[in-house]
């Protein structure tokens, strides 16, 4: 179990926060708050599967009918005793529980009837329309109690409204006649104690007959209710006491109706808390682009992309540098780096995400991740200095790493900042070599901080140990707060002391004292570390390459299927043409026979007909069978042979053999390529026709069908791609290619306009991949 102090410490609850502030359900956030991971892997996992679900239904769907409610436990259990009244605004909560349930069953059942959130609880849900019709009558849309909750309520105020009519006409006509004679202190009506009075001057109390109620404060006004309306009051009032009864009759019909359905109903309001916890947990995962990670049984651990979530909060999620933590065989990984560089932050970050995991929260990692499911998570982390108790800071560490040492196993996740400081740098370092062997040895999970270079060393030599270190920025001197996994760090003390302004005469001093061997090794250090940055780079630059090439390569085999299909599917159509057509001649041959037989020619013109039939047949199969390809020799080409590659468009003129290598170097006209002698076939290199419906005298220089324009300036080439289209146009050429390169593309796109707009381009379009893709033009001309 993960003890309440290490969470405290990961600052578990102020996620749980910001959790609870989705939750629409008074129950569902004080749930929320009190939210701990879960003891078993399978109760983790399934939460976090219903989280899921919620998500993709806030994704595709509207929120679910979840409203305001308060906790309404112990008004359910007090329906069920005998005699009780509710209140009327806790009857009137509960129509609303009995109405939210019945309402997201159906949102559930139509949105995400085959998902397990509905599935798991669609047997508990509350849906009774009598029941809600028979407590929503007796309520106005106002929540008061409707005159027509019962008859009896009808007639009594009724006559209440009829009662207090009758007062009003009186007493008003009292009011007249005091006021005429000016007894009144204004002319108004007031009420004390739920009667009707009048305002009386002081001085002629004595005048009115009546019940004096009450004097104003300062004595000048008494209240008095005269004694015509003293019956009427007193109907009206018991008119009043009346209707109190029939509404606790009414009050007590009602709390009994819900009595016999208590049971029912605070099922239905489990699941409605439970659901409310759900869809605030998938608000939150929306909101951090959170997701769930796979839990294994073999301590792997594979944080992708893990952000804090407090960072998230607090400087959004660009912002927040993400951390990539991948636990293999190494039971101790021990970072070391500046101050300030983020050490802690990634301590916190892999136990806080490790617990809300565990929790059925989703966290801000890639879906890809994985974590191990521990039985403990156990920190040592921060000053934990106690006046009370007279501990040290050094006392409260050893105390904490003994309660660690005494309860770690082979579930426990350890989490240690700054392991061997507050005493003796030599004594610390060997203090904290023997606590890390220690908890290796009992085969827990151990990620410990420490500025201490000696255990950078210790981590290199021992088995199941390894280094990882913070990224720090040395051009800048600023952390970049990067976890590396596999190389040490170094601290910076005297690069950072010389960043804010220390005089060099003291940093110098300061260097005569520092031990030599660890200075080679820092230097040594931040040397790999400089060396790591740059390959990383190179790295990087290389893997984004190779993405490219392999999307262009499998762009090229999609293309050149394509085209072996379309070759394929042409000849095996033109073969079965070829076929039906030679049946059609041999059907038309054998009439031909039948008729001369019928006809009693002579034999030997039989015979000399069958002869031109027979040549007939092999003419026509020459035409129609499918031409075979010339195997090529070494010695079938020789320089300035003009060939075609096999299955392609691209053909030149031969510049180059390597017999020994079986290649060749092709001029294409805009650039060389080398081939395969094997690949290639002899063809005609293109003449350029003569257009014979125009007479005109060509001064062009035209010399290849191709115009290479790289690195141009847009406003350069528009003279020149102009004249080699009217160039091309008037040699007689229907197929040109400009190139371009792909760069930015605005070449491109000022290439594409001249185009559009040039009388003699019928179409164009982007050459195909294996031919310059979008770094060239394939234009056909009119």
């Amino acid at each position: 179990m993960i003890s309440n102090n290490s969470l405290q410490k990961l600052e578990y609850r102020k996620v749980l926060n910001y959790i609870a502030n989705y939750s629409s359900t008074e129950k569902a956030k004080e749930d929320i708050l009190e939210a701990r991971p879960f003891n078993k892997i399978n109760d983790a996992i399934l939460e976090g599967e219903y989280v899921s679900e919620a998500k993709d239904i806030l994704i595709n769907y509207e929120y679910p009918p979840l409203n305001y409610l308060p906790i309404l436990n112990n008004d359910l259990s007090l329906s069920s005793i005998e005699g009780s009244i509710l209140r009327q605004d806790r009857i009137q909560k509960i129509l609303e529980l009995a109405e939210i349930s019945r309402k997201l069953y159906q949102f559930l059942k139509t949105n995400a009837g085959e998902s397990k959130l509905f599935l798991d609880y669609s047997e508990n849900y509350f849906i009774d329309k009598n029941f809600e019709n028979h407590i929503s009558r007796v309520f106005s849309p106002s929540g008061d109690i409707n005159d027509n909750a019962s008859k009896k309520l009808a007639e009594i105020r009724k006559e209440i409204i009829k009662k207090s009519s009758g007062l009003k006409t009186v007493i008003e006509r009292i009011l007249k006649g005091f006021s005429s004679k000016y007894l009144v202190q204004e002319e108004y009506v007031t009420q004390r104690d739920g009667r009707l009075v009048l305002p009386i001057k002081a001085e002629h109390k004595r005048h009115v007959k009546g019940f004096i109620h009450s004097e104003s404060n300062t004595g000048q006004t008494v209240y008095i209710e005269p004694e015509e309306t003293l019956e009427l009051n007193n109907e009206i009032l018991s008119l009043g006491f009346a209707e109190k009864r029939e509404i606790e009759r009414i009050l007590k019909e009602l709390t009994a109706l819900i009595g016999v359905n208590s049971h029912l109903l605070k099922k239905a309001f489990y699941i409605i808390t439970q659901l409310d916890i759900v869809f605030a947990k998938a608000k939150y995962s929306l909101e951090i682009l959170g997701a769930f990670p796979k839990f294994n049984n073999e301590k792997k651990i594979n944080l992708i992309n893990a952000r804090h979530p407090i960072l998230i909060k607090k400087m959004g999620r660009d912002k927040t540098i993400p951390l990539n933590f991948e636990y293999k065989n190494n039971n101790v990984t021990l970072i070391t780096g500046p101050n300030a560089g983020g050490k802690t932050v990634v301590l916190k970050t892999i136990g806080l995400l490790s617990s809300l995991a565990q929790t059925g929260i989703h966290i801000p990692i890639d879906p890809d991740s994985e974590l191990f499911f521990f039985d403990s998570i156990m920190l040592d982390i921060g000053d934990e200095q106690s006046l009370e108790d007279d501990l040290s800071t050094f006392s409260s560490h050893l105390s904490n790493i003994k309660n660690i040492l005494d309860n770690a196993d082979e579930k426990s996740l350890i989490l240690i900042d700054e392991i061997g400081t507050g005493t003796d740098p030599s004594e610390g370092t060997a203090l904290a070599t023997s606590f890390l062997i220690n908890m290796s040895n009992k085969d827990s999970i151990v990620i410990a901080t420490t500025h201490h270079g000696n255990l950078k060393i210790i981590a290199s030599d021992l088995e199941k140990f390894q280094n990882a270190s913070m990224e720090y920025d040395i051009e800048n001197l600023k952390p970049t707060y990067k976890f590396r996994q596999g190389v040490p760090g170094s601290s910076y003390a005297f690069e950072v002391a010389q960043k804010i302004g220390l005089e060099k005469s003291i940093l110098d001093l300061a260097n005569n004292y520092l031990d030599t061997n660890k200075t080679k090794i820092e230097k040594f250090i931040i040397d790999l570390e400089n060396k790591s940055v740059e390959l990383n780079k190179k790295l990087n630059q290389l893997e984004i390459e190779n993405s490219r090439l392999q999307g262009l390569t499998s762009l090229y085999e999609r293309e050149n299927k394509k085209l072996k299909d379309q070759k394929d599917k042409i000849i095996k159509e033109t073969r079965e043409k070829a076929d039906n057509f030679l049946k059609g001649i041999n059907k038309e041959f054998e009439g031909t026979i039948k008729n001369i037989k019928e006809t009693n020619a002579r034999r030997e013109i039989i015979k000399e007909e069958k002869q031109k039939i027979e040549k007939l047949k092999i003419k026509v199969k020459e035409i129609y069978s499918e031409p075979k390809e010339k195997i090529n020799s070494k010695e079938d080409f020789k320089l300035n042979d003009y060939v075609k590659i096999k299955d392609s468009l691209t053909s030149g003129e031969i510049v180059e053999i390597e017999p020994n290598k079986g290649n060749v170097t092709i001029d294409t006209g805009s650039l060389r390529i080398k081939a395969k002698i094997k690949s290639l076939v002899h063809t005609t290199k293109p003449k350029v026709k003569q257009n014979k419906n125009q007479t005109f005298i060509n001064t062009s220089s035209l010399d290849s069908t191709r115009l290479d324009i790289r690195g141009r300036k847009p406003e350069e080439i528009e003279f020149e791609v102009i004249r080699f289209i009217d160039d091309a146009h008037y040699s007689g050429l229907k197929d040109i290619e400009i190139i371009h390169g792909k760069g930015t593309g605005v070449l491109r796109e000022s290439v594409h306009h001249i185009l559009k707009n040039h009388e003699f381009v019928k179409v164009f379009e982007l050459a195909s991949v294996e031919f310059g893709g979008a770094g060239a033009t394939n234009i056909k001309l009119k």
